[in-house]
């Protein structure tokens, strides 16, 4: 039932990007505009989450028919919530990336994605921080990819 809920959200995710990207300008010397990366990425989720949730309607459809078919054996709070705190997450950077800035940003990311997981409080500080600031330097310095700075730009 987990994949099928998350199947959904990301196909209803995809056709919010598609609809979004599809109001963005076209340039009249290209084949090509602002829209095309976010329209393939959103029919990407689109697409994933279509067959994704195909793929679990024969499970469904065996769980609602048995004698089993009790809601505790078909939906698990826990596991949809945790299995949307991502498509969460991506919400949360939207929102806080221009306060909080890039790096501070995916840092809480992967720090609440490695607790998530199990993994040990001092490991997930260490590589939630290290990776965060390796990817915002990169982006930023190397690829020259304009990131929110947030609170870094009160310290430089």
């Amino acid at each position: 039932m987990r994949d099928l809920l998350l199947g959904l959200a990301f196909m209803l995710l995809g056709a919010v990007v598609l609809t979004v990207a599809s109001q963005y300008p076209t340039m009249a010397s290209l084949q090509y505009g602002p829209s095309l990366f976010p329209s393939l990425i959103g029919g990407g989720f689109l697409i994933g989450g279509l067959v994704l949730s195909a793929t679990q309607l024969p499970t469904l459809k065996r769980q609602l028919s048995g004698t089993e078919a009790k809601v505790e054996n078909i939906f698990d709070l826990r596991s949809v919530l945790v299995s949307l705190l991502p498509i969460a997450l991506i919400i949360f950077y939207i929102f806080a990336s221009e306060f909080l800035g890039a790096a501070l940003c995916l840092a809480i990311i992967m720090f609440v994605l490695m607790l998530v997981r199990k993994t040990s409080l001092p490991l997930a500080l260490l590589v939630s921080f290290v990776a965060s600031l390796t990817i915002y330097f990169l982006f930023s310095r190397y690829l020259l990819i304009p990131l929110p700075e947030g609170l870094l730009n009160f310290w430089g």
